[in-house]
């Protein structure tokens, strides 16, 4: 019986996919094991956002075929077309565009990305629910809008019955994910956007709670807001991508809001929604960015208030605009980066200390730890994939701990 393998790199977006193509295989007769273990079709989903992330795909394939030389290697993701195809244990290259293809024959009918669907969500508490492709912003360090095309929604019933599937597999909190979510049905008949789909969801029997992954400060709309102030099963956390907090290198990156924007925006939230989870991404040492323009961010991010920032040094993308302006020396990247690690490392501490004494809900997850509504991570007693509410007795390195209420 023929085995096969996924090496998944990148966003959950991603992951989603990769877990509707296993399903594919799977219902075809393949049988899945661990990468390690060695199989007779590795498929490789690659990630394009940094010439990092294609390497390390590139190097991902390498080891394994020196170390499995008879595996034959299918590689997709937006970083397919990146040096696999002169590679000579490397089958198949498929881009993209026609990634839901795989695993299909060659007259089985495949409409759009959006054929690719899950029914579980493996080695995840969560599930991640796949609404929205590509992207329109166009922005000067982002490779990902050339690779997966403009913003494209998937039909709301057919999201809502894939909600439908995953609540009825057991799943209590599904993740709603896209390349840029904000732009959710913009481009659908009827315009049904992201605060329907929503809506939509939380009236599912068993589906405890629903997430947005991902935001721009620009769309998060009051009807967004209004439900999430009124629906406690409606996650109260938003991540909102800052990327910097100077409006000089905003612009250079071709952002489409400025810092006063951004801090409105998180204001309006915190205004309409008790005290909600704000999380945000951070670029450090965009070309030419100063040390003012640095000390800028880490202001913006404490007067946010973030209780989780993912940091990323700046790293050249080719085939972008901001590839073609002068790099920072790899030190003062380096050196940033540390100093928003501290900043970032004392607001997740202050965020956390906010719930001492008081009482959240967890999503416990197969480790015993797990995340709150709000997006912190916490510790309680419980079974896995259930929801504890607990009471915060101490917080330990950014993590609650906490006994069941």
């Amino acid at each position: 019986m023929r085995t096969f393998a996924f090496l998944t790199f990148g966003c959950k977006v991603n992951q989603y996919e990769s877990q509707a193509l296993r399903e594919r295989m799977a219902g075809r007769g393949l049988v899945e094991v661990p990468p390690q273990e060695g199989a007779d079709l590795y498929v490789v989903n690659t990630c394009a956002v940094t010439e990092v992330a294609a390497a390390e795909g590139r190097r991902a394939v390498r080891r394994l075929a020196r170390r499995f030389p008879s595996a034959e290697f299918t590689v997709t993701g937006c970083a397919a077309d990146e040096g696999f195809r002169d590679s000579p244990c490397v089958r198949r290259v498929v881009p993209h565009s026609l990634k839901a293809r795989l695993g299909l024959d060659p007259g089985e009918p495949c409409a759009s990305i959006f054929d690719l669907a899950i029914s579980r969500f493996d080695g995840h508490t969560r599930a991640f629910l796949k609404v929205e492709d590509g992207c329109d912003l166009d922005c000067s360090f982002c490779i990902v809008p050339k690779v997966r095309g403009p913003a494209a929604s998937r039909p709301l019933p057919d999201a809502l019955e894939e909600a439908r599937r995953l609540a009825g597999a057991g799943y209590r909190e599904v993740v709603i994910a896209g390349v840029h979510l904000g732009a959710y049905g913009k481009d659908l008949a009827g315009r049904s956007l992201l605060p329907d789909l929503v809506e939509g969801m939380l009236g599912i029997p068993g589906l405890a709670r629903v997430r947005l992954s991902s935001i721009e400060a620009n769309e998060i709309s009051d009807p967004l807001l209004d439900l999430m102030a009124r629906e406690p099963r409606f996650c109260p956390h938003l991540h909102v991508p800052l990327q910097s907090g100077d409006d000089a290198v905003l612009r250079a990156m071709r952002r489409r809001y400025g810092v006063r924007q951004f801090l409105a925006a998180c204001g309006r939230a915190a205004e309409r929604v008790p005290a909600p989870g704000l999380t945000t991404d951070v670029i450090v040492g965009f070309p030419g960015e100063t040390e003012e323009q640095f000390r800028n961010t880490l202001d913006v991010c404490r007067r946010a208030g973030f209780s989780r920032i993912h940091i990323f040094p700046y790293s050249r993308r080719r085939g972008t605009d901001a590839a073609r302006l002068p790099d920072l020396p790899g030190r003062v990247k380096k050196e940033r980066l540390h100093r928003l690690e501290r900043a970032a490392e004392e607001l997740a501490d202050a965020a956390a200390r906010r719930f001492l004494g008081r009482e959240v809900e967890v999503l416990v997850e197969e480790d015993g730890g797990g995340y709150t509504e709000r997006y912190l991570r916490a510790r309680v007693p419980g079974a896995p994939n259930t929801i504890v509410r607990a009471r915060v007795e101490r917080v330990d390195h950014g993590e609650l701990q906490g006994v069941p209420a």
